[in-house]
């Protein structure tokens, strides 16, 4: 069975339509960039840090260790505790209400490192300074919350969320985007260069008469490049 482009076909093509395919990609590339710095709204992240500590000092180490180890076990019980109605609710009523709680939770990432007791609170928003205090609020709040419901009192704020004039937004990336851009451009302009030779309708070879069924009568050859050259410069030495 014949294939519907060969590779001197598809080179062909390429060749032929890469005007197509150059406009396309500049345009993918110029619009994805216009999108990411008019379109998309910046977006910061800051980070606080909380750790479960011990609650009192212990001469014996096989006694610290069992209280690590329990520690341990709870930073997972506390990470859910961070993102609860319970403490986003505290969150909330210390900034005035600007947000719910479940605006609160979507803008909240709790994270923590293997075998360690330090919890990150990791807060997102369009300001880097709305977002340090979402963060902060959430670790005071945690630290103040976890007393009542845990019935221990082994919360510290290891580090606040500082935020800085030069704070650099996580998304949108720009260079990402326009690399993507760039991409989807050449696709769309090697997809449209197929497509207009697939939905031509001119004939291009010999062997497209046979689907007709029509002799062919006669054919007029190209002549080589050089042969070209020299009938222009006769016709204007004329």
């Amino acid at each position: 069975m014949d294939t519907l482009f060969s590779l001197k076909d598809v080179m062909a093509i390429l060749k032929k339509s890469w005007l197509w395919i150059v406009a396309f990609a500049v345009g993918g590339l110029v619009t994805a960039s216009l999108a990411c710095y008019f379109l998309m709204t910046p977006v910061f992240e800051m980070n606080s840090q909380v750790i479960v500590s011990q609650m009192e000092t212990s001469q014996n180490a096989v006694s610290q260790n069992a209280e690590v180890q329990a520690n341990l076990q709870l930073v997972n019980t506390y990470r859910v505790l961070i993102t609860s109605p319970r403490v986003l609710s505290e969150v909330s009523e210390e900034m005035n209400h600007t947000y719910t709680t479940a605006e609160l939770a979507d803008k909240i990432t709790v994270s923590t490192e293997q075998d360690s007791q330090v919890i990150n609170i990791t807060a997102k928003d369009k300001n880097p300074d709305i977002a340090a205090e979402i963060s902060n609020q959430a670790a005071i709040a945690f630290q103040k919350v976890t007393p009542k419901v845990m019935k221990v009192d082994n919360i510290n704020i290891l580090s606040e969320a500082q935020p800085t004039s030069d704070a650099s937004p996580i998304s949108p990336k720009p260079a990402l985007l326009a690399l993507i851009g760039l991409f989807a451009g050449t696709l769309i302009g090697v997809i449209i260069a197929f497509m207009r030779n697939l939905l031509s309708n001119k004939f291009k070879d010999e062997k497209d008469l046979d689907m007709l069924e029509t002799p062919l009568l006669g054919s007029i050859g190209k002549l080589p490049e050089s042969h070209s050259k020299a009938i222009r410069k006769g016709r204007k030495k004329k």
